[in-house]
């Protein structure tokens, strides 16, 4: 089988490093998935997160690298304090997390070590994983990279951060963020289809695409809203958040939140365009309440 990390072209920066050899690239990470914490979190969508939580599982390193990520702590990896995990490492933790009374498996930014994580969920799925496994990803993915998942997830949770390349370029030196975003978000759909809910209320199957409201960029978030709303209405869920809030990291217009006014404008903008699955955060939720205690 082919060494997907000797020549490492995973995400779309197609750095080339040989990760196998101990070398870093993009996403400053090794050949070897580095977790940094694995617990029941609740700070998720309700159909994702229910009563009992999802197990979730936290990676550092990241393809993507914003400004102002919340989970700045690990994305920046490697902290030093993260668990070396191969495929079967991971595939019990899964187990356990589904022995704990875990909703779902939520793999958190798991792209840029995808071969490994694909086999891990083979793996649990093979010992007796049969809860939903799903994907947790910052959207800008390639295709290709997202093929290795296919039949093996049943959620994926992207992001879409941006429409405009100047927005993108400028907060994460990705000006091809728009479109590579598109059509990985076309590929989650294709393999999970249309939403399937259970009787529980949780979401077993499908696609949340979540767009987090930035200071200053009100356009451009209804440039995405008017996109999703077109493309896939209500075959998938739309997650408003307005949690942001600014990081160490942060300059200029990403120093403040987004007013009240442009994330409740934004809210109204979204339920005129007719779309019933969707998630609006309340505008007091704040992202330092959603940190988890990182081991950093």
């Amino acid at each position: 089988m082919e060494n997907l990390f000797d020549n490492c072209k995973l995400c779309p920066r197609r750095c080339g490093a040989d990760r196998t050899a101990g070398k870093t690239g993009f996403c400053r990470m090794p050949d070897v998935p580095v977790v940094n914490l694995i617990k029941l979190h609740y700070g998720e969508e309700p159909v994702i997160s229910g009563r009992n939580g999802s197990g979730t599982v936290f990676f550092e390193g990241c393809s993507l690298g914003c400004v102002f990520c919340q989970n700045y702590g690990i994305s920046r990896g490697p902290t030093g304090h993260g668990m070396h995990m191969d495929a079967t490492a991971l595939s019990d933790a899964y187990l356990k997390l589904q022995d704990e009374g875990a909703n779902n498996i939520n793999l958190v930014t798991p792209m840029h070590f995808a071969p490994v994580v694909a086999d891990s969920v083979a793996k649990a799925r093979f010992s007796g994983l049969v809860i939903p496994v799903a994907v947790n990803c910052s959207g800008y993915d390639l295709v290709p990279t997202l093929k290795l998942f296919d039949g093996l997830i049943d959620i994926y949770m992207p992001d879409m951060k941006y429409f405009s390349s100047k927005i993108s370029s400028e907060y994460s030196n990705a000006p091809d963020y728009f479109s590579v975003c598109a059509s990985a978000v076309d590929e989650m759909v294709r393999q999970t289809g249309d939403l399937v809910m259970g009787t529980d209320g949780l979401l077993k199957k499908g696609v949340i695409v979540r767009h987090l409201i930035l200071p200053g960029a009100l356009f451009d978030s209804k440039h995405i809203i008017d996109y999703l709303t077109s493309r896939y209405g209500n075959r998938i869920y739309i997650s408003l958040m307005s949690q942001y809030t600014p990081m160490p990291s942060c300059t200029g217009k990403l120093k403040e939140r987004p007013s009240r006014r442009s994330c409740e404008s934004l809210a109204d903008y979204l339920a005129s365009k007719g779309q019933e699955r969707a998630f609006v955060q309340e505008y007091e939720s704040s992202g330092d309440e959603m940190i988890p205690d990182f081991r950093t």
